[in-house]
């Protein structure tokens, strides 16, 4: 199961937050309610299409709203990864400085 405490790589990469939505379970209902909308406003089109006008409203609200409160899910969520990351580098300065480039040291990629 992936550590859902501190969901940031911290040590193999500089870029920290990639694939943040997979490794950190608690996005996951985010991504299920987005998925649900769209599955959802396919509903509806699909609806319209076959003059079921009785459908075409509830399946157009359910889905917007099940987008807008899956992308606000995971706003929320990637606002408590950073919250862990500054508490991490707030306890870790040592290593966080060393570990961590800077913009006025030039990156170099191996090829």
């Amino acid at each position: 199961m992936a550590n859902t405490h501190d969901p940031v790589d911290h040590f193999r990469t500089t870029q920290q937050h990639a694939g943040e939505p997979f490794i950190d379970i608690y996005c996951w209902p985010g991504l299920l309610s987005i998925a649900l909308g769209l599955i959802s406003l396919s509903g509806c089109v699909a609806a319209a299409a076959y003059k079921q006008h009785q459908w075409v409203l509830t399946t157009g609200v359910v889905g917007a709203l099940a987008i807008a409160g899956g992308i606000a899910w995971l706003v929320v969520e990637h606002h408590r990864v950073l919250r862990i990351e500054r508490q991490w580098l707030a306890e870790h300065r040592d290593l966080s400085s060393d570990r961590r480039p800077t913009l006025s040291q030039p990156q170099v990629h191996p090829h």
